[in-house]
């Protein structure tokens, strides 16, 4: 009988060991270690080093950027802001106040010297601007403060299109498209440091300049040299890659973000998590289920949806529509759903096994239709650009797109949103093409309110 006792006793001992390795096998926290494993073996950056390495001195042209930000620093003292102001008028279509063209010149004589430092820089093949190490440490204080040079990216860009504008003024239309070109691959530039706020504000500086552009060509011409310099600038920012490159930055972000959290208190967590609310909230799950468990688990529900959209971002344009629906209903009901809870006096607790993702994932829809905006933009600016190359070969516009295939452009590109070919119109003295944008709805080419959200994306010229 005793036998049998000590071996029931033995074979429950081994079944209680090997249901423990089982779940340490299978818990969480070794999940998150075997998925980063397989994506570093498949060349997947997991760490900001892995995504943006050192680069070469000699290669390296933040110091230009970081001189001539200063430089634009010195001039925008120099200058009251109602007269900084007027730049923001004069490459407006449609300016909400009087402005002084002397005004507008004052401000491009003193930010001149930026202007060149800003071209110097953009020679070398990449920039640091961006301080890692900074984020490696503390990535959700960090992100709010890494990023003070978008700003003033912004302001190069719209600086850039007033000087095209002032160039366009004085009857040099070769120059006025260097200016463009240059806020062009200050925008392409941005890519080097991928994040995607950053890729946000790259694509916000390429509308900016493609908005100076079409001011610039929509009654007046350039040469056939300036054109073809232009067309090649447009097609140099792959927009696709840098999109994938961002999002790789905010899975990179999240997995630097979970290795801070594990370090840091319950409290500071809870803080953390604490912060869009107005309440004293209580997270449960955090405080019950064990720190890196929770953690883990919220880095998996991460690492997950990070990879469906890096999926969908590498397939390209037209994105799948239907697809990006789905995920993101599939979010929502996962994770972005309301927490049951109890009201305890002035606390609130709470039970939200996935906070810690909402707190540090984003909204991806609206992030997707951004980049099909850039790609219209892109598009609609190549297209142009051929139809002002055939008008100077054939004294006319096509009366179709087709027939700017394939000596103007090797392949028509489509609309990024619908997928079908982009709209064209002949007009009497110019053209219009279009993009159905953000509604999928063709509106003939009208733009709706707000723009890039309602109605067409257009690209129109009167000559």
């Amino acid at each position: 009988m005793r036998r049998v006792w000590a071996l029931l006793i033995a074979v429950a001992l081994l079944v209680l060991v090997f249901a423990c390795y089982w779940a340490r096998r299978n818990s969480p926290v070794a999940q998150v270690q075997k998925e980063l494993a397989r994506l570093k073996e498949l060349g997947e950056p997991v760490t900001f080093a892995d995504l943006v390495p050192p680069v070469p001195p000699q290669q390296d042209g933040t110091p230009f950027y970081q001189q001539a930000v200063a430089q634009l620093e010195i001039a925008q003292k120099r200058v009251p802001q109602p007269v900084w102001d007027s730049v923001y008028e004069f490459i407006s279509r449609q300016p909400q106040k009087p402005f002084k063209l002397s005004d507008v010149q004052k401000v491009l004589r003193e930010v001149e010297p930026a202007l060149k430092t800003l071209s110097q820089a953009l020679n070398y093949p990449h920039m640091r601007m961006v301080d890692w190490s900074a984020a490696e440490e503390n990535p959700v204080v960090a992100a709010a403060i890494l990023f003070p040079h978008f700003s003033r990216f912004r302001e190069f860009a719209r600086l850039l299109c007033a000087e095209g504008l002032w160039r366009k003024r004085q009857g040099d239309m070769d120059s006025a498209v260097e200016s463009i070109m240059t806020a062009l691959k200050l925008a392409r530039r941005m890519g080097d440091e991928p994040t995607l706020i950053g890729f946000l504000v790259q694509g916000a500086i390429f509308a900016i300049t493609i908005n100076g552009l079409q001011r610039i060509l929509e009654d007046a011409d350039v040469s056939p040299q300036a054109y073809r310099a232009l067309m090649a600038e447009l097609k140099a920012w792959d927009i696709d890659r840098d999109f994938v490159r961002a999002l790789q930055g905010e899975r990179v972000l999240s997995i630097v973000a979970c290795r801070w959290a594990q370090k840091a208190s319950l409290r500071e967590l809870q803080e953390l998590m604490n912060e869009n609310t107005s309440t004293n909230q209580i997270n449960l799950a955090l405080w019950l289920s064990g720190k890196r468990t929770f953690i883990a688990r919220n880095e998996l529900v991460m690492l997950r949806y990070h990879e469906a959209l890096i999926s969908l971002a590498r397939k390209g344009t037209p994105y799948d529509w239907a697809s990006l629906e789905r995920l993101e209903k599939q979010w929502q009901e996962e994770v972005d759903r309301p927490a049951p809870s109890l009201r305890l006096g002035a606390a609130k607790l709470t039970w939200d096994d996935k906070e810690l993702a909402k707190v540090l994932f984003f909204t991806w829809s609206r992030v997707m239709h951004k980049a099909a905006d850039f790609h219209a933009l892109q598009r609609l600016g190549q297209v142009a650009v051929a139809l002002r190359l055939y008008r100077h070969e054939h004294g006319r516009y096509p009366e179709t797109l087709e027939e700017l295939v394939p000596k103007y452009l090797l392949s028509l590109p489509v609309d990024p949103f619908d997928g079908k070919p982009l709209r064209y119109k002949r007009l009497a003295k110019g053209f219009k093409v279009w993009s159905v944008g953000w509604d999928m709805k063709d509106d003939g080419g009208v733009w709706g309110t707000p723009k890039h959200e309602k109605g067409d994306i257009v690209w129109e010229a009167v000559k």
